[in-house]
């Protein structure tokens, strides 16, 4: 949310600053009505001794109904968030609210303890509310700012060489574009993060088609009829500080050279592609006589014993394998449309 806020237009922060500010005095206001109504008595220190204690409750209460439901999980976890919200956690907010009440100078009475718990909870759901509230324009916000295609104003400089895009044609696929980010020597890169639907995965371990990496390298490669990556590099220098920057390619439509043929090297145990591949996209044909042809996804995760080095299908690439009498006859490389068309295929077959 809040990297959200930041990238956010001034116009649009300013209609969300003055949201906050509202609900701030709204706030504000009621617990002034709270004091006034104490102030003829004056039993204003009282009252405020009581509110501030409510903050202090609010967490234990909150976690007496949170905490024991996570740790049970499972059906069980429902039954047992109901009963203590009903039982456990209003004995919590109420009873202490009394306690206080009666323990300050001048003292509250219970009613009125438990009357400003009562009016503590309509408090505490203003910005709980406004949170729930909120949370359906802020995730369309940053989906349409994780739309755009321009780096922030504050982008780090990429440590890495920038090599120019390439264009090829390949068959199946028609027009795709590749290119290579080569990292600088004195630089480790941590990971690369690939942004989709205006969001940054959570999970590392999701396959990346369209982009791979070789040591410190990171190859891209994606259709034509596929939106540029946009992607986020974390590198280290070194001095051990890590750096985040982000980074989308630019294509110079009118200065591009026609599209080359998107050629393949092909030897018994591996193949020579003319640019980097992600191994994501990618699957050998495999044959040896007199058996049917056999498919090995390369996408798939390391075989038992197997080391990776790279997750790219480039130059001198070799299988794994146990057997050395099958033979590669063919690559294919799929290219999965964010349309939810069926997915262009390409089948690169050994002369």
């Amino acid at each position: 949310m809040l990297d959200t806020f930041a990238r956010m237009p001034p116009e649009e922060k300013q209609i969300w600053w003055q949201v906050a500010a509202g609900l701030l005095a709204l706030m504000l206001g009621l617990l002034w009505l709270e004091s006034r109504y104490f102030k003829p008595s004056a039993r204003v220190g009282s009252w405020l001794s009581v509110r501030l204690m409510s903050i202090l409750a609010a967490l234990p209460t909150v976690a007496i109904v949170i905490v024991p439901a996570r740790a049970v999980g499972g059906p069980a976890a429902l039954g047992l968030f109901i009963l203590s919200l009903y039982t456990l956690a209003p004995l919590v907010w109420f009873g202490s609210h009394v306690l206080v009440g009666r323990r300050v100078r001048p003292v509250l009475t219970v009613l009125e303890s438990l009357a400003l718990g009562v009016t503590g909870l309509a408090i505490l759901a203003i910005p709980g509310t406004a949170y729930f509230a909120m949370e359906g324009p802020l995730n369309a916000a940053s989906r349409e700012i994780g739309q755009r295609r321009e780096v922030p104003a504050d982008n780090p400089p990429l440590e890495h060489q920038v090599q120019p895009v390439q264009r090829y044609n390949l068959a199946g696929a028609g027009l795709i574009y590749t290119q290579s980010l080569i990292g600088a020597p004195d630089m480790r890169l941590v990971r690369v993060e690939l942004r989709q639907g205006g969001q940054w995965p959570k999970d590392q371990s999701t396959a990346h088609p369209v982009y791979c990496t070789h040591g410190n390298d990171v190859h891209l490669m994606w259709s034509a009829k596929e939106p540029p990556p946009y992607l986020r590099l974390h590198w280290a220098q070194s001095n051990g500080s890590v750096i985040r920057s982000e980074f989308t390619p630019q294509i110079a439509f009118e200065a591009a050279p026609p599209a080359a043929e998107f050629s393949m090297g092909f030897r018994p145990d591996g193949v020579d592609p003319i640019a980097p591949i992600p191994r994501a996209r990618a699957y050998l044909v495999l044959t040896k006589e007199g058996l049917a042809p056999y498919t090995q996804i390369l996408g798939n995760p390391p075989g038992a014993g197997e080391v990776r080095t790279t997750d790219c299908v480039m130059t001198g690439f070799k299988r794994v394998t146990s057997t050395e009498d099958w033979q590669v006859q063919a690559i294919g490389l799929l290219f999965y449309l964010p349309t939810g068309s069926a997915a262009l295929r390409s089948l690169i077959e050994r002369p």
